[in-house]
C-alpha cells in the first residue's frame, strides 16, 4: 500500500510541475540520515532487497552483531543491534514512511531498548518533508501519550537526542504491514502493559487515538513477520 501511494504521488507531483522526489525507502533514509547528522541513527545500508546489510554500531563498536530487516515494497525496515559481550542490551531501530494526502513523505523513527526480549524504554520521531526540507515533526503529528496513557512525566525528544539517550516509558511499534501505531507502556510505568492503537489519519497527516489493545503485550519483541 505505501509503495502504491509513493507511485502516485510521483505522478502527482510530476504532473503539478513540482520535481518528482526519490520516494524509495532507502532513498528516503539516507536523504534523512545526510540531513539530519546529530541524532539520527549512524547504521549504513548497503545494498537492496535480500542482499541489503547494515553497519555503523556506536553502541558496541566492533563488538556489535547487527540484524537488518528490510522490506522495501512496504517502507520498512528493523536493526537489531547486540554486542556479543556479556551483558550487552539490544537496541532495536524501526523505520517506516507515510505518505499524506499531497504525497509528502513522513519518516517514523522509533528506538527502543530489550532486556530479555521485553523493552524497557523507547522513543519515537516523526520527520516531515512537506515544507521542502526535513524537519522533526512528532508533536504535529502524534498525540501526547505520557500522561494520557502511561501517566509519566511528559518527555521532549530533541533531533540531537541519540541512542540511550531520552529514551522514555511509551514504546512505539511501527506497522510492517499496514498504517497504524500500536503504542504500549512500560516499566515502571504505574499502567505497564496497557496498549493503545493509533490511527493514520492520511487526510490530516496525523495519528489519532484509537481503540486500547488488548494485552498482554507482543513481547518477546522481534521482527514482524512478512
Amino acid at each position: 500500500m505505501r509503495r502504491l501511494l509513493a507511485v502516485v504521488a510521483v505522478l502527482l507531483l510530476a504532473g503539478g510541475g513540482v520535481r518528482a522526489e526519490p520516494a524509495g525507502l532507502l532513498a528516503l533514509y539516507r536523504e534523512l540520515q545526510t540531513a539530519q547528522v546529530n541524532g539520527f541513527p549512524p547504521y549504513e545500508i548497503s545494498g537492496s532487497g535480500s542482499a541489503a546489510t547494515v553497519s555503523g554500531s556506536i553502541l558496541y563498536g566492533d563488538r556489535a552483531s547487527l540484524a537488518l530487516t528490510l522490506d522495501e515494497a512496504n517502507f520498512y525496515l528493523r536493526i537489531d543491534d547486540r554486542g556479543d559481550g556479556e551483558g550487552a542490551t539490544p537496541f532495536v531501530t524501526e523505520v517506516a514512511v507515510w505518505f499524506d494526502a499531497e504525497g509528502f513523505p513522513l519518516l517514523g523513527l522509533s528506538e527502543r531498548g530489550l532486556k530479555a526480549g521485553v523493552p524497557f524504554a523507547g522513543r519515537v520521531r516523526f520527520y516531515s518533508r512537506a515544507s521542502g526540507r526535513w524537519n522533526l515533526v512528532t508533536d504535529q503529528v502524534l498525540p501526547p501519550l505520557d500522561q494520557d496513557l502511561c501517566r509519566t512525566e511528559p518527555q521532549e525528544v530533541d533531533e540531537s537526542t541519540a541512542a540511550w539517550e531520552g529514551l522514555g516509558r511509551v514504546v512505539i511499534l511501527l506497522p510492517r504491514r499496514g498504517t497504524d501505531l500500536a503504542a504500549w507502556c512500560v516499566g515502571p510505568s504505574p499502567v505497564a502493559g496497557t496498549g493503545m492503537l493509533l490511527a493514520w489519519d492520511r487526510a490530516q497527516g496525523q495519528f489519532r487515538k484509537g481503540k486500547a489493545l488488548a494485552g498482554p503485550p507482543p513481547w518477546p519483541d522481534g521482527p514482524a513477520k512478512p
